[in-house]
């Protein structure tokens, strides 16, 4: 135990309190920049899941650790330090005043609890000198600029540790000496990250609890302006800066400048002048600036990098901090189309939606001949279980006309009782993702009508793009009507399984093929398991992508990319059609329409799933 003198404690009082002073001073700025927002709904729904992500992802550096291993066990090295020293820390400044209570809670397990803490001090001196080795020595491995700041960060946390070993092991330095040098870094350390990325210490466990529990979640946008009482509460996207919500400015503060939104990002990755870190991290100076009446594109996030988005969200999917970059990215994707009317790429796109509502220009008349030449049933109110969700690719781009017939035969031969209608409309997805809300909400509109007045209660789609739509963006359209959305896949996989659909398991015996996971069935959905059962069903010899599964490469076609022409030195489906044809395959199977649609061509063949199955089918 360190005895001070009376003049010491006097001292000790008067830090601890300037400093906080300080603290509160400094922190006050922040805090009224994030509470000015825009208030937003449904941030503590579900709050017993919210407690279980939090121990995952906070107390157990769920994200942390899977996004980059290694790094992932120094970080979480040091975050355990952070959470075992609460308790040994507030007791050190307690001490001196008689106050100490640590002895008074473990008594006779008081040593043993000293060693654990000097096991634990070790174990983050390891972790944060690993940590800054890889930041400022391997700078191939870290290359993004140093800062003052994190050196300094790095030296504090250092130097709290082994002061700590030496006051209660090592014994090298007097242990007053080491006391005091402890107590000011802690006193010195809050107010220094105030101003560096290390905010996320304080903040991120917020960000994680309060984080939304999908990907791309955004609210429905009030375009009834007649029910709004005044102009200020009208909003259409991200406009100006003082339309950024609450949430969305606590992202810019959180960002730990870790860059794995970027490192992931397609577009990024294949040149692209979209950088997710980046426009994060101008929020966070724009808010820091004080400027509110400024244009959020321009000033934050450019025209040319916002229309590279593909919404295939690995960015946010790798965030160990809770960032929804989705968040900003919609609400400004719907400025521009619904408020600012200029800079968007979907131009055509939007045109073809409203004029024939599918983005192929095609008459209503393609898709009716489509069922009438492949024989598809209709669906009929009380008698079919099933409504086949064809979506745009499949109902108005002949190319798949034989991937329909390959879905819908199989369907067939396994019994199940489905049938198209015969007034779908687009779901609205692309338009939505691509800031077009009024088309969206359109669509969703006359489509939602359709489906309660029809009594549909499933619907089985090939698209996951429609997956995804229907299952969670239609709820506030269908509202007290409950219907059951699944993927293709996922019915295949349980006809199979069943044994209601039977297929040949040798009929692709040692033939060599990769998959590709759509981000829309994978990130979203968590399905990645089906449809490699069902390829390994048929004796298919699947050899991975080195990008799959939760990592998976996007096509490039999301948020309408794939009616698009894409500018720049390499489109992103070409840097997936590199990575296909380096697997050494000569077949790709598919899940997705637009994902088929963007990736033939890559090898000699490109299949969906449902004719790989359909060419399986065990007819003996």
């Amino acid at each position: 135990m360190v005895e001070l003198s009376t003049i010491e404690k006097c001292i000790l009082i008067l830090l601890t309190v300037s400093a906080a002073a300080v603290f509160l001073l400094l922190a006050k700025k922040i805090f009224l920049a994030i509470i000015i927002g825009k208030p937003e709904p449904k941030r503590l729904n579900y709050f017993w899941s919210r407690v279980v992500r939090f121990i995952k992802e906070v107390l157990f550096q769920q994200r942390v650790v899977g996004g980059r291993p290694i790094t992932g066990l120094l970080h979480f090295g040091v975050f355990l330090g952070f959470a075992a020293f609460i308790f040994e820390t507030s007791n050190m400044f307690l001490e001196p005043f008689g106050l100490a209570y640590m002895p008074l809670l473990l008594g006779d397990a008081l040593p043993y609890f000293r060693t654990l803490m000097l096991i634990i001090a070790y174990i983050v001196a390891i972790g944060i000198t690993g940590l800054a080795f890889r930041r400022f020595v391997l700078t191939k491995i870290s290359p993004d600029p140093k800062s003052i700041e994190s050196g300094l960060i790095a030296v504090f946390i250092l130097l709290l540790m082994l002061t700590y070993i030496d006051i209660y092991s090592t014994g090298l330095i007097h242990a007053k000496i080491d006391w005091w040098l402890h107590v000011v870094i802690i006193l010195v350390f809050p107010i220094v990250i105030l101003n560096s990325k290390h905010l996320h210490l304080i903040l991120a466990p917020v960000n994680v609890f309060l984080r939304k529990f999908r990907l791309w979640e955004v609210e429905k946008i009030n375009l009834d302006i007649e029910s709004i009482e005044s102009e200020e509460e009208i909003q259409l996207g991200l406009e100006t800066i003082a339309a950024i919500p609450w949430k969305l400015r606590l992202d810019f503060f959180v960002c730990v400048e870790c860059k794995r939104c970027t490192d992931n990002c397609p577009a990024s990755q294949a040149g692209m002048e979209l950088r997710p870190s980046d426009f994060i991290m101008e929020g966070r100076k724009v808010l820091v600036s004080g400027k509110s009446d400024v244009s959020v594109i321009g000033s934050i996030i450019s025209e040319t990098a916002l229309g590279q988005c593909t919404s295939c969200m690995a960015c946010e999917n790798i965030c160990p901090v809770g960032i929804e970059h989705s968040q900003l990215l919609a609400g400004a994707k719907a400025a521009q189309t619904l408020a600012i009317g200029t800079g968007g790429v979907a131009v055509e796109f939007f045109k073809n939606m409203t004029n024939y509502s599918n983005p192929y220009a095609a008459s209503s008349d393609v898709r009716t001949t489509l069922i009438e030449e492949l024989k598809i049933p209709v669906y009929e109110k009380g008698v079919t279980e099933y409504v086949l969700w064809l979506g745009c690719v499949w109902a108005y781009n002949p190319d798949y006309k034989k991937v329909v017939d390959a879905a819908a035969v199989s369907l067939k031969h396994a019994g199940v009782s489905f049938g198209v209608l015969k007034n779908e409309k687009c779901c609205g997805h692309h338009s939505r993702r691509q800031g077009e809300e009024m088309q969206f909400q359109t669509l969703a509109e006359e489509n939602a009508k359709m489906l309660k007045d029809e009594g549909v209660s499933r619907i089985i789609t090939g698209c996951p793009h429609c997956l995804n739509t229907l299952r969670y963006e239609y709820e506030v359209f269908i509202e007290d009507h409950k219907i059951e959305v699944i993927h293709h896949s996922q019915v295949f996989f349980e006809l199979i399984r069943s044994g209601s659909l039977k297929l040949n398991s040798n009929s692709l015996s040692g033939q060599k093929l990769t998959y590709h996971d759509p981000c829309y069935l994978g990130r979203f959905e968590g399905i990645y398991n089906q449809p490699r059962s069902i390829i390994e069903s048929v004796g298919g010899d699947l050899i991975e992508m080195p990008l799959s599964k939760k990592s998976s490469y996007c096509c490039g076609g999301g948020a309408a990319g794939f009616t698009i022409e894409q500018k720049g030195e390499k489109r992103i489906d070409q840097e997936r059609k590199e990575q296909v044809l380096n697997t050494g395959v000569n077949t790709l199977i598919t899940s997705c329409p637009e994902c088929n649609l963007m990736l033939t061509g890559a090898v000699e063949t490109t299949k969906d799933i449902s004719e790989l199955i359909k060419e399986s089918i065990d007819v003996s």
